[in-house]
């Protein structure tokens, strides 16, 4: 059925409520923008969805996520009963960040859920991604959602599944769950409870302190030398962005006794329009502009900014002359030299996990201190899977995208526990009267320097798909005449001993590579780059010289 008469079927259809039908009126006149709302369902992929909130069927809205949860629902009965075989309570955990509809949404989920006979947990207000895939292993659950768009701009919103691990689901799983997501082809196959009764039928739980309790004792227990932060003279500025970390990071740091923490008041509120930060992500320098001028006015040592759902973290160190703001790879390197160097018990057997975008350094940094760097695709839920395996060994995993963990009782990146430990290396260094930038320049000292860079470009709409679809089409088949470069991998075609993924990577020289691959979240091609050399000039002018040969090739 085309899009147009898609349009017509819902307009018309009694099952969606008024308002969502005068929504769909509105842009009767609008061919392009019907065009764009039902050309397609909105895609449930191995990260679940992500979209523009709106009326539409390539939108997500209370209807969509009805029918989405409805697929996971019949996923899970399903993975009870066949692999989990009552080995844990039939129930999900929901959580959910400060962006439009959010709640809605999470109240939506659960009582699809509970109409299952799945009971849900569902928490009371907003609540940080992390302590989601802590509460699905800490309450023995089968599962989990959290709904967020991350950083995305705040017309977005998006649906996170997570599996009873407390993880994101693997290809395996997430291809199941797929199938099962588009094996519901009917509104009239979702199932739906009232609250009331879900309420009374113990199908609905709100929950709360139940687990941050659990939580907050859990992350506090990350910290190498807590004693540190009781008798700290450091000042840190924090914004959480409008986001979910404002609470459970002040009580974390509160309970911890330091008392030099300075919060960007006009963003500690929860609050999805974003106004005072219209690009809420850490990894952008100018997500930090308010914090910036805290900084300047208390003289602050550290600045730190979480994303809305509070998962990544991104870092501004002061230097001479103002604040630097430091890549996803700085921040992991300065970690694992913390984390590494704090530990006296570590063996070839521990491990650190990163991915196949981050940085070489990291396995200099590991045979250093006599660990086993262990790299897998991007996504958290990789390396997730590699703490399923062993997390007696685990010390700690990182994503370039500015995404941490130091404790395997959270599957997923912890910006709460980020924080924690950020402040308390700075502390460490400061007392041996370094920063952390002479940090990061004695790490390179050590190993050589490493600079990295990421590139997106933005590819919107059905046509924007084509053309991504085209360039990784293109490198892939004809990559000779494009690029010079000593190593190719293929990770769909290649036997790399991981799962198979539209990813390239390039070797440009012995120590220098480039990745190319879609997001898995939006609508975008990125490419990244990681060049080592003997000093930061000669490293810098490299970066440069492959970018200028490269990048207009891709971003045409």
């Amino acid at each position: 059925m085309k899009a147009h008469e898609l349009y017509q079927e819902w307009l018309n259809n009694p099952y969606f409520d008024e308002a969502f039908r005068n929504e769909l009126k509105a842009i009767e006149d609008n061919p392009v923008e019907i065009e764009e709302r039902f050309y397609k369902d909105l895609e449930f992929g191995t990260a679940g969805m992500r979209g523009i909130i709106g009326a539409g069927r390539n939108r997500i809205n209370p209807y969509v996520v009805r029918k989405a949860t409805q697929g996971f629902a019949n996923f899970l009965i399903e993975r009870d009963e066949q692999t989990l075989k009552g080995e844990f309570e039939r129930s999900v955990v929901i959580a959910y960040d400060s962006r439009r509809m959010s709640e809605e949404f999470a109240m939506e989920t659960a009582l699809v859920m509970a109409a299952n006979g799945i009971k849900a947990y569902v928490f009371e207000s907003v609540r940080t991604t992390p302590e989601l895939s802590f509460a699905v292993r800490y309450l023995g659950a089968i599962g989990g959602v959290v709904i967020t768009a991350s950083h995305n701009p705040p017309e977005y919103n998006g649906y996170k599944v997570y599996d009873e691990t407390g993880c994101q689901l693997v290809p395996h799983l997430a291809d199941a769950l797929v199938d099962h997501v588009m094996d519901v082809k009917s509104f009239d196959e979702v199932k739906v409870m009232d609250k009331k009764d879900a309420l009374e039928a113990g199908l609905l739980s709100i929950i709360g302190e139940l687990v941050d309790n659990p939580y907050v004792e859990m992350v506090k227990e990350v910290s190498p030398r807590p004693e540190l932060l009781n008798a700290s003279e450091l000042k840190v500025v924090y914004t959480p962005l409008h986001g979910t970390g404002g609470p459970i990071i002040s009580r974390v740091l509160k309970e911890m006794a330091f008392s030099g923490l300075i919060t960007v008041t006009e963003q500690m509120e929860p609050d999805g329009e974003f106004p005072t930060c219209k690009n809420p992500n850490p990894e952008n320098k100018d997500a930090f502009d308010v914090a910036l001028t805290y900084a300047e006015k208390y003289d602050a040592d550290l600045v730190i900014a979480t994303d809305p759902d509070c998962d990544r973290i991104g870092l501004l160190v002061k230097e001479a002359g103002g604040y630097k703001i430091l890549n996803g790879n700085q921040i992991g390197s300065l970690f694992m030299e913390y984390i590494l160097s704090s530990r006296e018990d570590l063996t070839k057997d521990h491990y650190v996990v990163n991915t196949v975008v981050s940085s070489d350094l990291a396995r200099a940094q590991a045979a250093h201190f006599g660990v086993t760097l262990r790299q897998t695709l991007t996504g958290f839920k990789f390396i997730g899977e590699q703490i399923e395996g062993d997390p007696e060994h685990f010390v700690m995993g990182y994503e370039e995208s500015f995404g941490y963990l130091f404790a395997p009782h959270v599957r997923d990146k912890d910006a709460v526990m980020g924080t924690l430990v950020a402040i308390e290396m700075a502390e460490y260094y400061k007392r041996k009267g370094l920063s952390l930038s002479e940090v990061l320049d004695s790490i390179f000292e050590r190993h050589g320097f490493f600079i990295e860079e990421t590139i997106a470009q933005t590819f919107e709409g059905k046509d924007g798909q084509a053309v991504m679809a085209k360039i990784m089409e293109s490198f892939r088949n004809n990559s000779e005449s494009l690029l010079t470069y000593d190593k190719k991998i293929d990770y769909l075609n290649d036997e790399t001993g991981l799962p198979k993924a539209d990813v390239l990577k390039f070797y440009l020289d012995e120590q220098s590579w480039m990745v190319l691959r879609p997001s898995g979240t939006e609508p975008k091609i990125k490419i990244y780059f990681s060049i080592s050399g003997e000093n930061e000039k000669a490293t810098k002018e490299k970066l440069d010289q492959y970018k200028l040969t490269i990048v207009e090739k891709v971003l045409v």
